[in-house]
């Protein structure tokens, strides 16, 4: 299937100009995916998400990655954005998508700080949505931006975090993520982790069980809240990003074995039911052939045979 891949800016609801790439098939694929990255990095996650795409697009899928505002080269600034506006964005990112491709079906993926944009714009406005996908999701904004932050006591701003809020207008997360006041009221309202529960389409969650930035047991406690067909799949002893620790740039073979691994879960998670199904077979450069796998344990679309729908919780745990 031919495959073409073409840079693109979309308009937000406000005004902004927001960069991309489209993966693109050729027939046009009937079913695409929006992929959403983490904060302080990039549409391309280090490489991750170019090689995502392409083995969405071996398997017929269209896509979209694209700087979330006051990231990579797009409009917006660390200092100002909001949740709200990331939210309005992927409503942007969907209507873009769809127009470009003429997709009739779409998916959302989201990973880290992405991933909890995606879970709640899922349980809020996903009616559109075909099918969700969460890698290692940051849920609890509250407890990730203010409770497990010193400068938060109580939940109130001691006196010096207050005194440079006022006078920048933002706090430091990290050394690439600022927020803003806006944002730092907002965590407060908008809450992931509570409306879990209230997503109605078909989800998977994939998470690794040494993970230090986000940890595991907030996906175990997604999965348990979740009411639709879903799988939690964990990966034993990658960290976050589905890596080796102290592995950014994905170098070491285990961390590609993972990441391999995730594309191709990734990959029949979301071309389970399509008309003709399409199944992803991993090339040269994909390594999974050490991963051991428990059938009787996986989510039917994550079978080759699959067809039915459970709603029960099913978990299983990728060793190397």
């Amino acid at each position: 299937m031919p495959i073409s891949t073409a840079e693109t800016t979309f308009r937000t609801l406000d005004g902004l100009q927001l960069s991309g790439t489209v993966f693109a098939t050729e027939p046009p694929a009937a079913h695409a995916v929006v992929l959403v990255h983490g904060g302080g990095v990039t549409r391309e996650e280090g490489g991750f998400f170019g090689r995502l795409v392409e083995g969405l697009g071996e398997a017929g899928l269209a896509s979209l990655r694209f700087d979330q505002r006051g990231h990579g080269v797009s409009d917006g600034t660390q200092e100002e954005r909001t949740l709200a506006e990331h939210l309005n964005d992927i409503t942007s990112a969907i209507e873009h998508l769809r127009g470009v491709t003429g997709a009739r079906t779409i998916s959302l993926l989201g990973t880290s700080f992405g991933g909890g944009l995606a879970a709640y714009y899922a349980a809020r406005a996903g009616a559109e949505l075909q099918r969700l996908v969460l890698l290692n999701p940051q849920l609890n904004y509250l407890d990730r931006y203010v409770d497990q932050k010193p400068h938060w006591v109580d939940r109130h701003l001691d006196d010096t975090a207050a005194q440079q809020l006022r006078e920048r207008g933002y706090l430091d997360h990290s050394d690439t993520v600022k927020h803003s006041r806006a944002f730092l009221n907002e965590v407060f309202w908008i809450r992931p982790n509570e409306v879990i529960g209230e997503i109605a389409r078909p989800t998977l969650i994939v998470h690794g069980t040494q993970d230090t930035f986000v940890s595991i047991e907030s996906s175990r406690k997604a999965a348990a809240q979740l009411r639709v067909e879903h799988e939690l799949v964990e990966i034993d002893g990658a960290q976050h990003g589905f890596a080796v620790d102290k592995d950014p740039e994905y170098l070491n073979p285990q961390s590609q074995q993972w990441q391999a691994f995730v594309i191709e879960t990734v990959t029949n998670w979301l071309t389970c039911g399509l008309n003709p199904p399409m199944r992803f077979t991993p090339g040269s450069g994909h390594r999974v052939s050490r991963i051991s796998r428990s059938a009787e344990r996986m989510s039917s679309c994550l079978l080759a045979s699959t067809g039915r729908t459970r709603r029960s919780t099913r978990s299983r745990l990728l060793t190397a």
